[in-house]
């Protein structure tokens, strides 16, 4: 576990590094150039419009400063009338500048100029040939910009960022490596003792300071589950000393107690699978997003403490849920909530969601319970599906109410089971069937469903099942 986190935290830090570092040097590459040609091009033809505005019969101080102000930016002006004779040059040299910059490209003079970028092996530039015409007069002025030296420019800070680039990418594997160490240690060892839990092995606890909160709070949680199915799991073994002339019930009752073990460890790993890839989210998402990774690991590890007391009796559950308190509720802004919680998850199963939520589906109930009964409906999915699956998540109106639907590719359900499933520690009969237990996670959906007021019920369908149930719709 350890190896794993720590390869797949490097191998993330280096694509964020490639995508970011790497794809700003490719941009700055590729469109630095073309952003400061363009740039300049706009200073050359705003120039050109500023010279058109000015008297070339009789040039003031104030023309003057505006050649001046517009060398400042590297440029360079040649001007001459119809004769050839110098109106206003950059460079002292007037005949020379203006044979070569005007004499000798007349035909590409325009009324209506546009920039020309000429590229060669000796230098780099961007210019405008363009022909006024003042009282039938006409003035042809060329301007010039060299951009040789800010490409060369451009190409060391290239250098100096894939310099940059390549002490990042080092630094970054070392510290991703370090953290990814540590933080898999606490990890590896909740996981440990989980394993030991669903081998019915109380004896080892989990490490209750440790150097992350969250973690801490799991493992108490583990440590008083484990002490609560040890006296659970001695109680059952006492009942069976007390029926053993009683062979029926002695079996129900040695049933139970596997189903009920087997379950346990199943409803304990999906929350810790869930905080372990939300925990190698963390470095890799923006300062909002981590809040919310962190507030989610701290939810689930809140939610399973609670979830550890409802798997120890049923019963005590079901009178709990007496109680619920119902307010409305936007089923699609609930699911997609969890749907983003459990986004990690699946991703690391590269399963392929596909959603279909209507707006505005409000129904009456308890948030605490709506939020269990479609996470284990999720998770069963989830279970189910095989690597790189897919899974079909839809809401929408129906004349019974809301009616939430999750489908899932995987083996069909024996029709004779499509009504067990539902019950507390069902267990497949037939071994050609690939269900497996369904544990009390579609009870516990059928329990909240009914206390609702909804109907629930699953489907086979050509290639998986879907699951589904409706609740009665709050019209707002």
């Amino acid at each position: 576990m350890l190896k794993k986190i720590s390869v797949r935290f490097i191998l993330l830090e280096w694509v964020f590094l490639v995508i970011v570092i790497g794809g700003s040097i490719v941009l700055y590459g590729v469109f630095a150039p073309a952003y400061y040609s363009s740039y300049k091009g706009g200073i050359i033809q705003q120039a050109f419009e500023d010279i058109k505005e000015t008297d070339f019969k009789n040039l003031s101080e104030e023309d003057i400063a505006m050649f001046l102000e517009y060398e400042k930016e590297n440029l360079s002006f040649t001007i001459a009338d119809g004769n050839m004779n110098s109106i206003y040059t950059t460079k002292s040299n007037e005949e020379h500048v203006i044979y070569r910059n005007i004499e000798l490209k007349l035909e590409q003079y325009s009324e209506n100029p546009q920039i020309i970028n000429k590229n060669s092996k000796r230098s780099k530039t961007l210019k405008l040939l363009g022909i006024v015409r003042q009282d039938g007069v006409p003035y042809y002025v060329c301007i010039r910009d060299k951009v040789e030296n800010v490409y060369s420019s451009f190409q060391i800070t290239e250098k100096f960022m894939m310099v940059m680039f390549v002490i990042a990418l080092a630094i970054g594997s070392l510290l991703m490596y370090l953290f990814s160490r540590n933080l898999a240690r606490p990890i590896r060892n909740v996981a440990r003792v989980a394993q030991r839990l669903a081998e019915r092995d109380f004896e080892e606890k989990a490490d209750e300071n440790g150097g992350y909160e969250e973690v801490n709070h799991l493992a108490k949680c583990i440590n008083c589950m484990s002490g609560q199915l040890q006296d659970y799991v001695e109680q059952i073994e006492e009942s069976q000393k007390q029926l053993l002339n009683q062979n029926i019930q002695k079996e129900r009752m040695e049933k139970a107690r596997k189903d009920f073990i087997a379950n346990v460890s199943h409803e304990l790993k999906t929350p810790l699978a869930v905080i372990s890839s939300q925990a190698e989210m963390l470095q890799y998402v923006g300062e909002k997003e981590r809040e919310y990774y962190c507030l989610s690991i701290m939810e689930e590890v809140t939610k399973m403490s609670e979830m550890v007391g409802n798997l120890l009796d049923i019963s005590v559950m079901e009178h709990y849920m007496e109680e619920i308190k119902k307010e409305p509720l936007l089923m699609n802004d609930l699911i997609s909530y969890m749907l983003m919680k459990y986004d990690a998850l699946m991703k690391k199963k590269k399963l392929t969601i596909q959603t279909e939520l209507e707006e505005n589906c409000y129904i009456l109930g308890d948030r605490e319970y709506m939020e269990q009964a479609i996470s284990n409906l999720l998770m069963n999915a989830f279970e189910h599906t095989g690597q790189q699956g897919n899974m079909v998540i839809s809401l929408k109106k129906v004349d019974e109410g809301i009616r939430f639907t999750v489908y899932n590719d995987g083996s069909r359900i024996p029709e004779k089971n499509l009504e067990k499933i539902w019950k507390s520690f069902f267990r497949k009969e037939n071994e050609e069937a690939t269900l497996g237990h369904a544990g009390i996670g579609l009870y516990i959906v059928q329990s909240v469903v009914h206390l609702h007021g909804g109907k629930y019920g699953a489907e086979n369908k050509e290639h998986g099942v879907e699951f589904w149930f409706t609740m009665p719709a709050l019209e707002r």
